[in-house]
């Protein structure tokens, strides 16, 4: 599990460099780098948590 985190944490950290070296060039290379690293991250949080998504939000009372 921790192998997991450290790994995930990586590719964010990959795409998040990738993003902000495109931001700086605004070359299309750096940006299709920057789409394929953000394309892993979504999998792989549709992998961990897509089952949040179909779950049925719970009902929430009145604050006051």
């Amino acid at each position: 599990m921790t192998e997991n985190i450290s790994e995930f944490t990586c590719l964010v950290r990959d795409m998040r460099e990738a993003q902000k070296l495109y931001f700086h060039t605004r070359d299309k290379s750096d940006l299709e780098k920057a789409k394929a690293l953000k394309k892993k991250v979504d999998e792989e949080l549709e992998n961990t948590f897509g089952w949040i998504k179909n779950r049925q939000p719970a009902i929430q009372g009145r604050l006051l």
